[in-house]
């Protein structure tokens, strides 16, 4: 009985450890999708440990499907918990009998119980758990229907009670030892989300960097344009306001670029006081239309924001489609030290830039 029931508790630990690893990995566009696997994932898990379940004397026998029940109250509450034993109460309806109702009481008791201790406990249940003491507890009250079903199947009042605190300490060190496998895979998928951003995000900006504008690029989509852009004359700004006035000023051009852009692109920081965005879906026009208003903003409200009132912060920026990715951004630079040399303060573009109205009303022309 012991090697089955080690194998029964190796089975509900692969099975955890399956679904904590899809938790980490398998990521689903809806959020509804998600947790349907989860739901399903979580009842199938179930069912395994029933197919495996360890006999006992008197025809008893003894498996581990309320675990998963327990885990999914714990992590996702009451409906959580009554979605994934549903499946479980109907199966032991269909199978008949005094046992069958006996199974669906003690269900709903686990359901019920871990849904009460989730209520009243703190912090949270999703990356906390509950202590290890309160699945022994809280199983043993929601077995009372198991201990009363086994007095009268086999009319063995000590067999009866031998049976469920074997099975009650089953569940327990089963709860705490999946709840130990879900936890880890979860912190660990924290972990690697921190390390992601670190990876990813400039600290200064909160933008995305370089690294991640590279990932974009290596799977370019049809329609889109990169803008490359320099801050004019970045560092008179650092020479007169020092550094951390400079980094206000390369804060409040992300803020600005970032609220323009909208939903219409993303915008990342190149390095220094360069800055790339990207276009998603527009036309040459349009494009080129954003990219002249990102310049016009910037020398807008810039200053302002970055509580420098006199100071005046233009720049300068290629444009170009993504037509071949691969030397989209030598191209968009190419552009961009031509606006240099061109008089800084303009947009270069390889496409046909609308022009621009300019303080006083005359017109800028933008070049191709």
């Amino acid at each position: 009985m012991l090697n089955a029931l080690f194998l029964n508790f190796c089975v509900l630990c692969t099975v955890t450890f399956v679904i904590g690893w899809t938790l980490r990995t398998v990521v689903l566009p809806q959020v509804w999708s998600q947790i349907a696997l989860r739901a399903l994932l979580t009842t199938a898990s179930s069912f395994i440990l029933i197919v495996n379940a360890v006999p006992l004397q008197g025809g008893a026998s003894l498996d581990l499907r309320a675990v998963p029940v327990a885990l999914a109250t714990i992590g996702g509450g009451g409906l959580a918990g009554a979605t994934v034993a549903l499946p479980l109460m109907v199966y032991a309806l269909w199978q008949g009998g005094g046992p069958g109702a006996v199974q669906v009481l003690h269900l709903a008791l686990v359901v019920g119980l871990f849904a009460l201790l989730r209520r009243r406990g703190t912090g949270s249940p999703e990356t906390l758990g509950v202590s290890w003491w309160q699945p022994f507890v809280l199983f043993g009250g929601a077995n009372l229907p198991l201990a009363l079903g086994a007095l009268l199947t086999t009319h063995d009042a000590l067999l009866a009670v031998s049976s469920v605190l074997l099975i009650t300490a089953a569940q327990g060190v089963g709860t705490v030892a999946a709840q130990a496998i879900v936890l880890t895979e979860l912190r660990a998928s924290e972990r690697a989300n921190v390390l992601r951003d670190f990876a990813y995000t400039d600290k200064l900006t909160g933008l995305g960097n370089r690294r991640a504008l590279d990932e974009v690029l290596a799977r370019p989509v049809p329609g889109t344009h990169l803008l490359l852009l320099d801050l004019d004359h970045f560092k008179a700004v650092n020479d007169t306001y020092g550094h951390a006035g400079g980094d206000l000023v390369l804060r409040a051009v992300a803020a600005v670029l970032r609220e323009v852009v909208g939903e219409d692109g993303q915008v990342y920081r190149f390095g220094g006081e360069e800055f790339a965005v990207l276009f998603w879906g527009l036309t040459a026009d349009q494009a080129g239309a954003l990219a002249q208003d990102l310049r016009s903003q910037v020398a807008g409200q810039v200053g302002r924001r970055a509580g420098l009132p006199r100071l005046l912060v233009t720049l300068s920026a290629g444009l170009v489609a993504l037509a071949d990715s691969g030397t989209a951004v030598e191209r968009a630079d190419a552009l961009l030290y031509r606006a240099k040399r061109g008089g800084r303060d303009r947009v270069e573009a390889e496409l046909a830039v609308p022009a621009l109205l300019e303080p006083g009303g005359t017109r800028r022309g933008w070049t191709r």
